[in-house]
């Protein structure tokens, strides 16, 4: 009887001791891996980055140094508007594995505006590591670099984030003076999501990359328009509702019936509504 007992306690010491270590596992591949699995980096190559060019006669190929060393690329998309004023800017962040080459289809009707679209560090033929700290770095030079321009209206420029990309659009609205803000499945915290994808593990301990945007978004008086699809389920939409009931301006949600995180920019909603919310805050 206690050498059954003896036994039967040294399985669940076993036990207990694997369960430790895949615990332990698991921390560690969390903690070590988290750059890998929210930032994609995807690749631009040289011939395709100068086809870019060619293809499209309203594109000025941008670089600009955000630190010494460091240059970020991309484009804007100039205005078509036969006006002589300056322009009105719209800047676009793209999602986690977005390399903005292949976002031009949604911004080529937006003849009024120009449209900067620049890859985060890492991303196509930008330099650099990103991170939190880097891309709400990056977002205010982008701003202010462009707001100096003489052919760039600044006292007209609307901040537009999807996925990731919200988290610096939200930081720049809060961080500089614009007419409005566009988020397309924003995050309340990255922490929150992570933490309910991942609800056994001590995320908030171990995340390097929080991206905390509705405490951001109690701070930010410009027009909000939020676009939430009902399916999304990489960023769950109630996720999104926290930061823009958190909205300290006007905030308006547009709700993608049927669409999910990476086909909502296909609803005829998504670009009329953009389109409608510019001419508002002209």
């Amino acid at each position: 009887m206690l050498m059954n007992i003896h036994k039967l306690l040294k399985i669940i010491f076993g036990v207990a001791i694997v369960g430790v270590i895949l615990y332990g596992v698991n921390v560690g591949l969390f903690y070590f891996n988290q750059e890998d699995i929210l930032f994609q980096e995807p690749d631009l190559s040289e011939e395709r980055a100068a086809e870019v060019v060619r293809e499209n006669d309203r594109v000025e190929e941008i670089t600009m140094e955000v630190e010494e060393g460091v240059s970020l690329h991309g484009w804007l998309l100039e205005s078509q508007s036969e006006s002589s004023d300056p322009a009105p800017l719209l800047i676009y962040f793209g999602g986690n594995s977005e390399e903005l080459s292949r976002s031009f289809d949604q911004f080529s009707s937006m003849d009024d505006w120009s449209v900067l679209l620049m890859n985060h560090r890492g991303y196509g033929l930008s330099e650099g590591t990103p991170s939190e700290r880097n891309l709400f770095h990056d977002a205010r030079y982008m701003y202010d670099e462009l707001t100096a321009r003489e052919d760039i209206d600044s006292s007209r420029v609307v901040v537009m984030g999807r996925s990731m990309g919200t988290a610096p659009a939200t930081h720049l609205s809060k961080e500089r003076d614009v007419s409005g803000t566009i988020l397309v499945s924003p995050y309340d915290t990255r922490t929150r999501l992570m933490e309910h994808r991942q609800p056994y593990l001590p995320v908030k301990w171990l995340i390097r990359h929080p991206f905390k945007l509705s405490e951001k978004a109690g701070e930010i008086d410009s027009p909000l328009l939020a676009f939430l699809a009902t399916e999304d389920e990489v960023i769950p939409p109630e996720h999104s509702e926290v930061t823009v009931e958190s909205w300290s301006g006007e905030a308006e949600i547009v709700w993608l019936e049927g669409y999910d995180h990476n086909d909502l920019q296909g609803s005829p909603d998504f670009l009329d509504n953009i389109h409608r919310f510019l001419d508002e805050v002209q």
